[in-house]
């Protein structure tokens, strides 16, 4: 029997120019309700006339674009680690019955740095985040915090270092208590009497949000008050895990821009979980490559990116959609 394919029209929306430059016939930009700009892809996206087209384009993480805007923040990226050790794992394994979700990973964080955890999903990348914040227990290996054991401890042994480290995760509206404002939700991180607004004002957030809740709030505030809440207890290391997958490509940079400040200023240690390859180049100085619970390659983010040895690093990063690279039909 013979099959016919039909051609579909289809309208795609999406945050991500790279998928639209991929796929798109036409592009629409929309800004507050309102078309902005409407045409080709090839011709917009390469000599887009709004300003805010521009601005978009400007926006999207890649390895151009990474070296000029973290050095507007101070972001300087050391040829080697030189801090000490805030985190290490070996030999980190867990399974769920007889499913190896985390197989046999080594990983340190040292102080000041920022190191990209990728791999498609299901990869394990999540698994790892929670047994290195100590969330669920390995099956074997060891996590140490600080130089002094983590894993394998009774939690009331941690509670007192866990200020130390903290998480920022993908959905902060799940990790907030909705009858909450903001100004309890980040003071409840800091010492009594210390006042709320320099550490709003410092991820760019005006005191118009302190008495609003989590839900009154855009996607881009949420996650800032989710990083001014981890910011609070001053902690040595933050887990980001896929903090900024939801968000549109300018909010998304504003936020890349504020962690990379934040390690610049603080000498904070990021560990940065994302699917998105884009996004890591932009941001970390060394980078592990998850498949099937193990890591798979690692070293310094432009080494791994640049000249991959393991095919499937070479698959992830053919696969990734860039704006240099429509394939779409009417050009």
């Amino acid at each position: 029997m013979r099959h016919r394919f039909l051609a579909v029209p289809a309208v795609l929306l999406s945050h991500d120019l790279a998928v639209v430059a991929r796929l798109a016939d036409r592009v629409l930009v929309m800004r507050d309700g309102v078309v902005l700009e409407n045409g080709g892809t090839a011709t917009l996206l390469s000599a887009p006339d709004h300003p805010y087209t521009k601005e978009l384009l400007t926006a999207v993480p890649s390895a151009a674009t990474r070296g000029r805007r973290l050095a507007e923040v101070g972001h300087i990226r050391p040829a080697e680690p030189v801090g000490e050790p805030v985190i290490e794992a070996r030999g980190l394994r867990k399974r769920y019955g007889k499913q190896t979700v985390v197989a046999d990973v080594d990983l340190t964080v040292r102080r000041g740095e920022i190191v990209g955890l990728v791999g498609e999903s299901g990869s394990g990348k999540t698994s790892v985040a929670q047994l290195l914040f100590g969330l669920v227990a390995p099956t074997s290996g060891t996590v140490t915090f600080e130089g002094a054991p983590w894993s394998g401890v009774p939690e009331r042994r941690r509670r007192s270092r866990r200020r130390r480290l903290q998480l920022i995760s993908q959905d902060p509206l799940s990790s907030f208590d909705p009858r909450w404002t903001v100004r309890r939700i980040v003071a409840e991180a800091l010492p009594r009497g210390v006042p709320v607004e320099p550490l709003l004002d410092r991820v760019g957030l005006g005191p118009d949000v302190l008495d609003r809740h989590p839900r009154q709030l855009s996607g881009g505030q949420r996650q800032r008050v989710a990083i001014a809440r981890a910011l609070a207890p001053r902690p040595i290391l933050i887990i980001c895990d896929e903090p900024v997958s939801a968000l549109d490509v300018s909010v998304q940079a504003q936020v890349l821009d504020l962690l990379a400040d934040i390690r610049a200023t603080d000498g904070t240690a990021l560990l940065f979980i994302s699917h998105d390859l884009g996004v890591v180049h932009h941001l970390a100085d060394r980078v592990l490559v998850m498949k099937d619970g193990a890591v798979v390659e690692s070293g310094p983010v432009d080494e791994v990116f640049h000249q991959p040895s393991h095919d499937y690093t070479r698959a992830l990063l053919d696969a990734v959609p860039t704006l240099e690279t429509p394939v779409g039909r009417n050009r």
